[in-house]
């Protein structure tokens, strides 16, 4: 059987390995805004297929050209999809 001074100093070891790999606050941080940024983007790409697959998208999409840039009239409202799109970036 190993004795607790070997357990202490493999528990030592480990622990300074953990110190020196473990991610700052900083670049965890940027890992989960990055993982829900990723998320979000897939929440989106799957409420397309869903609609596309009943065929509202591409009606929606095909009656405007990509290059367009014509802009909505100071009076409109926004649409839900902002407020959709602005929920996954709070």
């Amino acid at each position: 059987m190993r004795s607790f001074r070997s357990f202490s100093n493999d528990d030592r070891h480990v622990m300074a390995k953990h110190s020196t790999i473990y991610p700052s606050s900083h670049e965890l941080e940027a890992v989960q805004t990055l993982v829900s940024t990723v998320e979000c983007a897939l929440k989106h790409v799957s409420d397309w297929l869903d609609q596309s697959s009943s065929g509202d998208v591409h009606n929606q999409f095909d009656s405007q050209p990509a290059d367009s840039t014509e802009e909505d009239d100071p009076g409109d409202e926004p649409s839900d999809e902002t407020e959709e799109s602005n929920e996954c970036y709070r």
